[in-house]
């Protein structure tokens, strides 16, 4: 069966949001340990989080956020959020994950704290639940410049201090906020401390914007769902992978349906590079597994569609040459072993 065949498959993960990828049982185990008891009304927070109605879209998604970060607040809560993120990954059969998150200051937690409990958090997860994971920070464009810089600062800051985990940069946050012009001088900045660049663009139609991100050059395009055909060619010959989020954009409605999704002209039409992602899994009750089926679903994706992707994927990472051959090593050798039986 194709679902065991990809639930099996060794994965990469390169957009995937700390604080919207806890599915509802780990934010459950979370509170348990945060509060002692699961108590009714924090049961009845936590199915709020992922109920998505018709009425739903883009702006409505971020407001589910306010709630994790109220769970992540203190040392305890992201230790712990972090672990459960990673060790759901890594149940879901993903050995390269790409974590992304903003760096915010609380009571007795400054930004850099926040970063040094995290990456902490991670060095620790990794090797218990042997995974990969790297961490992208990110500049939220909803904050302010003042913020923007700090956040920038600290990137490079913790990059130099922990080379192997954080690996690039993310602009990301309610795109209907802030403008990719006023961050343009840090990201610059950023570029020139060899930090990669991942970040949201044309997730809303405004081409405009979406093409001064072009021109300004990034490794990677979170989301790409308004990209028209000659800034695809951009794409295409300036090497930037394109992160499609099937769930995320049809549950937010900036796509009406998987059937509608910006992926099959990528994928089938373009010479684009283009991976499969989850956003948020968690928010949007999705798994890299399950983007794979959609993929399978709705754009009759074969074995050989699967490998491309998957190939995508790892090249286009922000791991390490050895970490990626590795990780292609491990890939190449599951679909090799499982090319007789994993169509049905």
């Amino acid at each position: 069966m194709m679902e065991d065949f990809l639930q099996h498959l060794p994965k990469v993960e390169l957009h995937a949001h700390l604080h919207g990828s806890l599915c509802i049982k780990s934010i459950h185990e979370l509170g348990i340990l945060l509060y002692g008891e699961n108590t009714p009304e924090f049961l009845e927070l936590s199915e709020k989080f992922i109920e998505f109605d018709k009425k739903d879209d883009l702006r409505k998604c971020f407001h589910r956020f306010t709630f994790m970060h109220e769970l992540t607040a203190n040392r305890k809560g992201l230790e712990a959020a972090t672990d459960l993120v990673i060790r759901d990954f890594s149940r879901d059969n993903v050995v390269y994950l790409e974590l992304r998150s903003t760096p915010r200051s609380f009571a007795g937690m400054s930004r850099r704290d926040y970063l040094e409990i995290l990456v902490k958090a991670i060095e620790s997860s990794q090797k218990a639940y042997n995974i990969i994971v790297k961490l992208l920070i990110s500049i939220d464009r909803s904050q302010s410049i003042e913020v923007a810089e700090e956040i920038v600062s600290l990137a490079e800051e913790t990059k130099n201090k922990y080379p192997n985990i954080v690996k690039g940069l993310d602009l990301s946050g309610d795109p209907f906020k802030g403008t990719f012009d006023s961050f343009q001088p840090l990201l610059k900045k950023a570029k020139d401390a060899q930090l990669s660049l991942a970040l949201h663009c044309a997730e809303i139609d405004n081409q405009k914007e979406t093409q001064e991100m072009l021109d300004f050059g990034f490794q990677r395009c979170g989301h790409g769902t308004f990209l028209n055909e000659k800034q695809l060619l951009q794409c295409a010959e300036e090497n930037v992978t394109i992160e499609c989020c099937l769930t995320s954009n049809v549950k937010c409605a900036t796509v009406k349906s998987y059937d509608s999704h910006h992926f099959r002209n990528i994928f089938r039409n373009t010479k684009c590079k283009v991976v499969l992602c989850t956003d948020d899994c968690g928010v949007f009750d999705s798994t890299l597994t399950q983007e794979y089926l959609k993929g399978v679903e709705f754009y009759q994706l074969s074995k050989d569609d699967i490998q491309r992707l998957s190939m995508n994927a790892i090249e286009t990472s922000f791991a390490g040459d050895e970490e990626k051959a590795s990780i292609k090593k491990k890939v190449l050798e599951y679909l090799q072993k499982n090319s007789d039986n994993s169509e049905e």
